[in-house]
């Protein structure tokens, strides 16, 4: 029997300490009498989620834990220890994710791990997850997928995708709050060579969340001292977002009469930007 993963066992025997469980190769393991409700009999069969104890001994749970060995996900930091960190993993006994600098992390903080198992064969949490996770194999940008922030980095969020593949969302394309460890939906906007994907929190092609809120910018400011040829930095720093963005919403709200380019009353040959 493998620790840290969920299987149907069936109910062999009880004893003063529980109900044993036996898979089809006979092997025994222990469900604690707290798991064991009056209605179990034996030949009965049950979902468990088998572990080690502190004594390394195999056991089962009822209780469901938020990942299965070889699973990447996030979990919260319980207590911090000379060699390592102990994860909560969902069930009473947490999970040791060993660490060369424990100090460096805080009692609270998510931090992404995956699930595996050491030599002993017991249950453990691994730091490093990139390098398990896949190049993205479809060649189809655009589509829907699911996302799970997990490191902060100059560029921006890097996120494990579908379970499987690296996404990056950057600075500029992150709009509204992004938790590391909660998962969230995303679409890939460009599949790069090496495999990973660059993402975007909204659906591509959609830019009407993002014309409401450049409107709404410009009415704040009542003349906005953009332009075509203003900085990225000065576009960034106002609007948050690329230059690229910002010429393509100028010219759709153009197009749409919404707003209007004069020339700039404060910087000679430069435009602004107008409610129309």
């Amino acid at each position: 029997m493998q620790p840290g993963k969920i299987q149907k066992l069936q109910i062999s025997r009880f004893s003063d300490n529980g109900a044993y469980l036996k898979d089809s190769f006979e092997e025994e393991v222990l469900l604690p009498n707290k798991f064991v409700s009056q209605d179990l009999k034996i030949g009965d069969f049950i979902e468990v989620f088998l572990y080690t104890d502190s004594l390394d001994r195999p056991v089962a749970t009822t209780q469901k834990p938020y990942g299965v060995v070889d699973e990447i996900l996030t979990l919260k930091i319980i207590s911090i220890e000379e060699k390592g960190c102990f994860l909560d993993i969902g069930i009473d006994k947490d999970i040791f994710m060993p660490t060369k600098a424990p100090k460096r992390f805080k009692i609270g903080e998510f931090v992404a791990v995956r699930i595996t198992l050491d030599k002993q064969g017991r249950l453990i949490a691994r730091l490093g997850i990139k390098e398990h996770l896949k190049p993205y194999k479809f060649n189809i940008p655009y589509v829907k997928v699911e996302i799970l922030p997990f490191e902060k980095t100059p560029l921006g969020i890097g996120c494990v995708v579908n379970e499987e593949y690296y996404g990056l969302l950057y600075k500029n394309q992150i709009f509204s709050p992004v938790q590391i460890g909660e998962k969230n939906i995303a679409y890939i906007s460009k599949i790069r060579s090496d495999g990973k994907v660059d993402l975007s929190l909204k659906p591509i092609g959609d830019k009407s969340e993002d014309k409401i809120r450049l409107l709404k910018i410009i009415a704040e400011h009542k003349i906005l001292e953009l332009d075509f040829d203003s900085p990225p930095e000065e576009i960034q720093k106002t609007c948050q977002m690329s230059k690229k963005s910002f010429k393509t919403l100028i010219s759709i709200l153009l197009k749409e009469s919404k707003i209007k380019i004069l020339d700039s009353s404060k910087h000679a040959g430069k435009k602004a930007v107008h409610i129309a």
